[in-house]
C-alpha cells in the first residue's frame, strides 16, 4: 500500500489494480477517499497555496490593468501587451503547478488557465480589430476561432470542468459570430436556432465520447437558452415547449437531476408565456403554473423514492449494502 503522504503513488497503484481486475472503480474511489481523509493535515499547504494563488492572480491582473490604463495614451501597444502578459503569465504559472499531487493545485491551474484563455481572446480581438483592421464580423469570427483553438489546447492538457466550460463558451462564440458573418441582418430567431442546434450536438457528442456532468449541464442550459431566444415567434414557443419536455424526459430516463432542474426552470417561464400569449385574459396562465408546479412536485417525489431504493437494490445484486457490508 502506498504511503499516506504520497497521493500520486496511491492513485497509480489504484489504477493498476483496477486495470488488473483486482478491484473495481467504486472500490478504488472508496480506498482513495479513505486515504485522503488520513492525509487532510498534510493537505493544508496545497489549500493555502490555492488561495494565495487566487489572491495573487487577482492582485497582479488588477495592478497590470491599472498601470496599462495610465500609459495607453503614450504607448499604443499597451493594451495588446497587457492582454498578452496576462495570457502568457497565467499559462506559465498554471503549467508550473504539480497538479498530480493534490486536487487543490489542479483547481488552481484550471482557474489560472481560464483567465489565460480570456487574455488570449483579448489579444486576438485587439490584433484583428486594431492592427489588421478587419471588419467587425470578420474580426469577431477570427478572434473567436483563435480563442477556441487556444481553449481546446488547454483542455487537451488539463481536462477539467473549467477548461470544458472555456471550450464550450468559445465554441458558442464561433457559432454565433459565424451566423453574423453569413447574414449580417440575422435576427434573434436565427441566433437562437443556431445555439439550440449546436448545444444539442455538443450534448450528444459529450454523452457518447466523453461523459461529463459539466458537458450535460452546459448543453442542457444552452439548448434551453437557444429555445427561449426564439420565443418571439410562434414556432419558437413550440420549440421551447418541446425542449422543456425533452429535458424532463431525458433527465428522468438517464437519471440526470441536472437536466430535470434545467427543464423545471424552463417550464416556469415557457408554460405561462405560452398560455398568456394564446389564451389572453383568462385563467389559463395561473392554471398552467399550477399544473407545472404539480408536475414538478411529482417528479421530486419520484426522485426521492427512486434515490431511496437505490442502495437497497444495490445490496440485493450481491454487492455491498448501504452500511458498507454485504447485501442481504
Amino acid at each position: 500500500m502506498a504511503k499516506p503522504s504520497d497521493p500520486g503513488r496511491l492513485r497509480e497503484q489504484l489504477t493498476r489494480w483496477t486495470a488488473a481486475g483486482l478491484i473495481d472503480a467504486d472500490q478504488a474511489e472508496r480506498i482513495e477517499a479513505a486515504e485522503r481523509a488520513v492525509m487532510l493535515p498534510g493537505r493544508r499547504l496545497p489549500l493555502v497555496a490555492e488561495v494565495l494563488g487566487y489572491v495573487g492572480a487577482v492582485l497582479a491582473i488588477t495592478a497590470i490593468v491599472i498601470a496599462a490604463q495610465q500609459i495607453w495614451k503614450q504607448v499604443p501597444a499597451a493594451q495588446l501587451g497587457t492582454a498578452g502578459a496576462v495570457a502568457v503569465g497565467l499559462l506559465l504559472a498554471g503549467a508550473a503547478l504539480r497538479t498530480n499531487t493534490d486536487p487543490a493545485l489542479a483547481r488552481l491551474r484550471s482557474v489560472l488557465w481560464l483567465v489565460s484563455t480570456a487574455g488570449a481572446a483579448a489579444v486576438a480581438a485587439l490584433i484583428t480589430g486594431r492592427y489588421l483592421h478587419l471588419a467587425d464580423a470578420d474580426g469577431a469570427l477570427i478572434a473567436a476561432a483563435a480563442t477556441l483553438a487556444y481553449a481546446i489546447t488547454l483542455w487537451w492538457r488539463n481536462r477539467s470542468a473549467v477548461q470544458h466550460l472555456a471550450c464550450f463558451g468559445a465554441a458558442v462564440a464561433v457559432v454565433e459570430t459565424a451566423i453574423s458573418r453569413i447574414d449580417p441582418h440575422a435576427g434573434a430567431f436565427a441566433f437562437g436556432i443556431a445555439l439550440w442546434v449546436f448545444a444539442l450536438a455538443w450534448g450528444i457528442t459529450v454523452a457518447r465520447l466523453a461523459p461529463a456532468p459539466i458537458g450535460m449541464l452546459l448543453s442542457g442550459a444552452a439548448v434551453l437558452a437557444g429555445a427561449l431566444i426564439t420565443t418571439d415567434q410562434a414556432a419558437g414557443i413550440l420549440l421551447a415547449i418541446a425542449t422543456v419536455a425533452g429535458l424532463f424526459a431525458l433527465g428522468v430516463m438517464k437519471d440526470q437531476v441536472l437536466l430535470i432542474g434545467i427543464g423545471a426552470a424552463g417550464a416556469l417561464y415557457v408554460v405561462p408565456e405560452a398560455a398568456t400569449r394564446y389564451l389572453p385574459r383568462s385563467v389559463a396562465a395561473p392554471l398552467a403554473v399550477a399544473v407545472v408546479g404539480l408536475v414538478l412536485l411529482g417528479v421530486a417525489l419520484w426522485l426521492a423514492r427512486h434515490r431511496r431504493k437505490e442502495p437497497a437494490a444495490h445490496g440485493v445484486n450481491g454487492q455491498r449494502g448501504p452500511d458498507g457490508g454485504p447485501g442481504p
